[in-house]
């Protein structure tokens, strides 16, 4: 080395960090060198931003091709330091110089790399999304969700069928307490909340069946339409819809609570079976209430049409269920009678199913409750409409 001279202001106490510009020749041609030393961490760098400026120009004066930066004279080095120096190397790439760091130990030299890594990757860029193509990708993920439902769902009905298999072969292992307190949760405190809705539901059918057959002269047909939609659907959509929504939505808040805190883990822990714990007796329980409800509110369909016919029919109560005895026969009965089993496992899976899925959050339980209602009742729905069109083809 032929010679070493210093550009810079006078090197800095020992621990303060610092910055220092240093020109070397070697071989009739200049090096320059950036002396970083002292503690470089989140405490001491601020004030070495404003150095930067003036070692750039100092650079360019010398007319500088590259520039290397020494970190032999670094005490400490953190991710604030390192993204200081890496800010110094942009500086430095930006202006058409070509930075380098030598010297440093490998600790520092990794944390640098990794800086630099983060700093040189490309962002992806923004694209803007037609509106075709968002209607088209939201279809897309909508479709994916669905199918990703009926798989779980299939799923869970495959492991609750197991279940329900080994409970009959076991019968000792059946949880007699839970299914029945959710026998009166889900049937006996229901009832009074199904005979009002279903009470109201099937006056307002007869009052409207009244109105607008009075015009064609048929408004005694009423009665009719009352008596074939209350037992073959009103009473069996309007039950399971309530039940979905009160029952359903407890099973998820109930499980997902417990998911929340890792009751359930702490169950497979102790060698217990979830499924046949929380699920069976539930699904079980629904089996069994959704019937009973769904033939009280039919009849309630019944009484709310009777009352709303006496007002506007002029019918009193013998005359009226005279006429419904005539309309009302057993295959209308058991045509409703036959979609609440199938509802009621559906409403069982989709409640138990989606509190399985609660995450740690009281968001993700929200979320999570909010969807097996959504879920439930929908599913319900088109299992419904499918009964009614394969029933009404077969002549039931």
């Amino acid at each position: 080395m032929a010679g070493m001279s210093a550009t810079s202001s006078e090197m800095a106490m020992t621990g303060t960090p610092s910055l220092r510009l240093e020109r070397h020749e070697e071989g009739g041609s200049a090096i320059f060198s950036v002396i970083a030393s002292g503690r470089w961490t989140v405490h001491d760098v601020a004030a070495l931003a404003g150095q930067l400026d003036g070692l750039l120009a100092e650079l360019k004066s010398g007319r500088a091709a590259g520039v290397e930066i020494n970190l032999s004279h670094v005490e400490r080095l953190d991710t604030a330091g390192a993204w200081l120096l890496e800010q110094a190397a942009e500086l430095f790439r930006s202006s058409g110089l070509k930075p380098s760091y030598v010297d440093g130990r490998e600790e520092f030299m990794i944390l640098l790399s990794e800086i630099q890594s983060r700093s040189l990757a490309v962002q992806p860029e923004d694209r803007k999304i037609g509106a075709i193509t968002g209607l088209l990708a939201d279809v897309g993920r909508t479709t994916r969700g669905i199918l990703d439902d009926m798989a779980s769902i299939t799923g869970f009905l495959g492991a609750l069928t197991v279940t329900f298999g080994r409970v009959l072969m076991q019968p000792w292992r059946f949880r007699w307490t839970s299914f029945i307190h959710h026998i009166e949760h889900t049937g006996l405190r229901a009832v009074p909340i199904v005979c009002l809705i279903c009470l109201f539901i099937g006056a307002v059918i007869m009052q409207q069946g009244a109105i607008h057959l009075r015009s064609y002269g048929a408004s005694n047909f009423s009665v009719n339409l009352l008596g074939v939609l209350s037992l073959r659907e009103i009473g069996v959509l309007l039950t399971a819809i309530m039940v979905a929504g009160r029952s359903g939505s407890a099973f998820t808040a109930a499980i997902g609570s417990m998911k929340m805190r890792e009751e359930i883990d702490a169950m497979r822990t102790l060698g217990l079976d979830p499924m046949e714990v929380l699920v069976v007796p539930r699904v079980l329980a629904l089996m069994v209430v959704l019937p009973i409800l769904t033939f009280i509110g039919s009849i309630m369909c019944l009484i709310g049409g009777g009352i709303a016919a006496g007002y506007y029919l002029g019918l009193d109560w013998t005359a009226y269920w005279d006429r419904m005895q005539d309309i009302a026969s057993v295959k209308h009965f058991m045509a409703g009678m036959l979609k609440t089993p199938f509802a009621a496992v559906v409403i069982g899976i989709v409640g138990c199913l989606e509190g399985m899925k609660v995450g740690g959050s009281a968001e993700s339980l929200g979320s999570h409750v909010t969807s097996s209602v959504v879920k439930a009742i929908f599913i319900v729905i088109i299992l419904d409409a499918i009964f009614a069109m394969f029933l009404s083809e077969v002549g039931i």
